[in-house]
């Protein structure tokens, strides 16, 4: 289990579709969840807004929707707490992997915005692609979470895990002991090709979880044609594929897009 916290500048985030928040707001915070379904989102959000403004100016978002006033504040030092609904293609996303979740303390405000989730290395490897799509973090970091929190949300299947558990129980992963994976697999009922491909997956699935980095995550087309796909189905489905700050994602989705084939291209030659 692990945990990356993105980060952008706010002067990044006034070419993104978000910018509009910023003439609302001068904070918010993600408190918790009230429901996450990938097209449903409902959550607490600790809100301070700019002069002149109120909860109900978020409804011109088109991936916020006030539903609730919770606490309107009484002094100038306190905020509002709204129960909103938010439909961002990124959070939608988040919500559509079944393996990561954003941290309560995520935040806009003056510096910017800073989006924290956790979950096994793969996945979230697939939010950061994403979020990297729609605009350039100006910083990324991870750290490791408790490791026993893998065993129902990690990368391995249930039938993954029972066979790497075997094998170990025999002591594959004990050079001193010397099994022999033709023993492994007559035990089993499986060839030894099979066994030993299986075995390849596993370990490579395993580190990867655990020492993938995130510094150079890369997307290729394919993926970024499903994702552009998945994300102009939602926005169908939600009503804000006319939304001129969603056709401005769009377009910094192809552009990133570009610019990850051009530099991938330059790599590789």
């Amino acid at each position: 289990m692990r945990e990356i916290t993105l980060f952008w500048k706010r002067a990044r985030l006034v070419e993104t579709d978000i910018a509009p928040m910023l003439e609302i707001v001068t904070s918010a915070v993600f408190v918790a969840y009230i429901k996450r379904t990938p097209n449903d989102i409902r959550m607490l959000m600790k809100t301070s807004f700019k002069p002149g403004r109120k909860p109900e100016d978020l409804n011109s978002l088109y991936f916020l929707e006030l539903l609730e006033i919770h606490y309107t504040p009484e002094t100038d030092s306190e905020s509002y707490m709204l129960n909103v609904r938010l439909s961002h293609p990124l959070s939608n996303f988040n919500a559509r992997t079944n393996g990561t979740t954003a941290v309560p303390g995520c935040r806009l405000d003056q510096t910017g915005l800073t989006y924290i989730i956790q979950g096994g290395n793969i996945r979230l490897r697939l939010v950061a692609a994403m979020a990297r799509l729609m605009a350039k973090p100006d910083r990324i970091s991870a750290r490791n979470l408790d490791l026993n929190a893998t065993l129902n949300s990690g990368p391995l299947s249930q039938k993954q895990l029972k066979l790497v558990k075997f094998a170990y129980d025999k002591g594959w992963y004990n050079p001193s002991k010397k099994v022999r994976i033709s023993e492994m697999s007559e035990e089993l009922g499986l060839a030894r090709a099979t066994l030993a491909e299986h075995l390849s997956r596993i370990e490579s699935i395993v580190m990867d979880d655990l020492l993938g980095s995130f510094s150079n995550i890369r997307i290729n087309y394919d993926d970024y044609s499903m994702l552009k796909e998945m994300v102009e189905s939602d926005s169908e489905t939600l009503g804000y594929s006319t939304d001129n700050n969603f056709k401005k994602l769009l377009t910094n989705m192809h552009t990133n897009m570009n610019l990850e084939k051009i530099k991938t291209d330059k790599d590789d030659s």
